[in-house]
């Protein structure tokens, strides 16, 4: 992990400990991360190897707080493979049947020529209580073309149907994300497009939530100049994570995802590689009164 990375990390810690100090009924949380799942950010367009070589990680830091009874605020720090280092703040307002929020979004120190990225991140939730959902988010950099080497542009877009049975919530997904950054003669693009079928199960009075969930991820980078040239790997993904509630209001979280089969499209060659995962702990807290 990068100096300007820990730096941002300490920013976070330091803003969400100023919060839980002036609000009361806040909810904080933190999440790290690690696999090797992913191509390196200094991979060149003549490698053709399959990944799973490298190691990669990193930490978030996020938090909520409930305006009114219809009105949430939400924000945090997101260390993202795809999407690298951002923060989001949105304010969602919950009606009966639709949640509605809107914020702002931010890179940061991605590159060192370009500190801070804006941009902009909407969601619409229809729901039908106690039998299904629909969600729609989007997530964008605001800005035109790329001129200068370091510019780059982040994207995110995710729809999510979703069925409420007993002691289970089953749902469908895509959720593709991208990043993609001005190089001195090319243009380099990361992404990932991951197609989703997930069962949370639960059960009253039972302090532990299981989630599965079988998945195939299309992750790519794209090296684009006067011809486009991408190296792209195709995974089944299997994966499962469990939440327990704790005492104290406390909440811990932990999952992992692997690969079942993965094979090179475009220019990577081969299949079978080494075992690709992504594993995950996390704990969030409620403070329900104010220090």
């Amino acid at each position: 992990m990068s100096t300007s990375r820990f730096r941002v990390i300490a920013a976070g810690l330091v803003l969400l400990a100023a919060g839980a100090g002036a609000a009361a009924g806040l909810e904080l949380g933190i999440d790290a991360w690690a696999g090797n799942l992913g191509f390196r950010a200094d991979r060149a367009s003549t490698d053709t190897s399959l990944p799973g070589a490298d190691y990669f990680w990193g930490v978030s830091l996020f938090g909520s707080q409930a305006v009114s009874d219809s009105m949430k605020v939400e924000a945090g720090f997101y260390s993202d493979p795809i999407l690298r280092n951002t923060t989001r703040t949105i304010f969602t307002y919950d009606a009966k049947y639709l949640s509605v929020g809107i914020g702002p979004i931010f890179g940061l120190f991605n590159d060192l020529g370009t500190p801070v990225k804006s941009g902009i991140s909407a969601s619409v939730k229809l729901e039908y209580p106690g039998l299904l959902f629909f969600s729609l988010r989007s997530d964008s950099s605001i800005g035109g073309s790329l001129v200068q080497t370091g510019d780059y542009a982040q994207e995110l877009t995710e729809i999510v149907l979703g069925v409420y049975l007993p002691n289970a919530i089953c749902t469908i997904g895509i959720r593709t994300r991208s990043f993609e950054q001005k190089a001195a003669s090319q243009n380099v693009t990361d992404s990932l497009t991951e197609y989703t079928f997930s069962t949370e199960m639960f059960k009253k009075n039972v302090p532990y939530r299981l989630r599965i969930w079988m998945a195939y991820h299309d992750l790519s980078r794209s090296f684009i100049a006067a011809s486009t040239t991408t190296a792209t790997l195709g995974s089944v993904i299997l994966g499962t994570q469990i939440e327990a509630s704790l005492p104290g209001s406390f909440v811990a979280m932990a999952g992992i995802e692997g690969n079942v089969y993965s094979f090179g499209l475009g220019t990577l060659s081969g299949s079978d590689p080494a075992f690709l995962f992504r594993t995950h702990v996390g704990v969030k807290m409620k403070l329900d009164h104010a220090f």
